[in-house]
């Protein structure tokens, strides 16, 4: 006995319990996340998608992505989404395009009126443009903006 540590004695015997020969079960590991996927990104907002119910218009709030949002207290909330992908896959299923979208820009303190609006829009997703509104027609559109606080560039 040899390979016995100096520290150990090489008396005695084991009077523990010995594990079981078969237990019945067959245990497998988890299957862990693809090595070839994207990284996880955190999300970059909370999209609150808002039905008007008066008239027939989308308002998507755009929230810090930790915010606890209620339930709106005019209209009756379409959907809440982390991803910009996810909100534009709700605005593709509400049908807005060709709609006219108001984008609320924070940042300048003003509004902007986009007259042919698609769930692809570029803006869409922007944490500078915390409200976004999108009415069937221009007109209304423009009404909108017209009546906003905030100043709108010149058309």
């Amino acid at each position: 006995m040899a390979d016995i540590p100096d520290d150990l004695t090489d008396v005695g015997v084991h009077h523990g319990n010995q594990p079981p020969p078969d237990t019945g079960q067959t245990v497998r590991s988890p299957t862990g996340p693809d090595p070839d996927a994207t990284e996880a990104q955190p999300s970059p907002a909370l999209f609150q998608l808002v039905r008007a119910d008066a008239e027939n218009r989308l308002t998507v709030h755009v929230h810090s992505a930790r915010a606890e949002v209620s339930a709106p207290e005019a209209g009756t909330e379409v959907g809440r989404y982390r991803t910009v992908d996810a909100l534009r896959d709700a605005l593709d299923g509400e049908d807005v395009e060709g709609w006219a979208a108001v984008f609320e820009d924070v940042e300048a303190d003003r509004v902007l009126v986009e007259t042919t609006g698609t769930a692809q829009h570029a803006w869409i997703g922007k944490p500078r443009y915390s409200t976004i509104t999108f009415f069937e027609t221009p007109e209304a559109a423009t009404a909108f903006a017209d009546a906003h606080e905030r100043p709108t560039p010149d058309r």
